[in-house]
């Protein structure tokens, strides 16, 4: 009898904003949601199993039914390491599933650079990731 091997693909299809700033994640958040006018809340924390030990990374999310659209704040920094290793300078992943264009994008982009206590904010194509797989929850 021969073996079929399946081979699955994950759909890595959402927008990856990277975030700097070197505030708690609290105040970040607070600023977000005053910035983009959301309501992104504190959910359970992330948590990824890296060899044998639990990470735990902060988390908050908003579902905006009227634009079919979902809101993830997500640290990038843990109690036991980086949640996307290969991306040490950025402090927070926003992470948008569902429709949006580029212009969305560029638009939530500069709001997010407006704010006084972010460094800096950045598109990431997440399938150029090599830790990629932890974002998929």
């Amino acid at each position: 009898m021969s073996k079929v091997l399946l081979s699955l693909e994950e759909d890595y299809d959402f927008t990856l904003i990277g975030i700097s700033c070197h505030t708690k994640d609290y105040r970040l958040c607070w600023e977000v949601n005053k910035a983009l006018n959301i309501d992104l809340i504190r959910s359970e924390d992330l948590e990824l199993n890296k060899k044998n030990e639990i990470t735990s990374f902060s988390f908050y999310e908003f579902i905006d039914e009227d634009n079919h659209l979902e809101y993830y704040l997500i640290s990038n920094l843990g109690n036991n390491g980086y949640l996307i290793a290969e991306q040490k300078k950025v402090d927070f992943f926003l992470l948008l599933k569902g429709s949006t264009s580029t212009n969305q994008i560029q638009d939530i982009i500069c709001k997010i650079n407006s704010l006084s206590l972010v460094l800096t904010s950045f598109n990431i194509n997440p399938n150029q990731l090599k830790s990629k797989q932890n974002l998929l929850f």
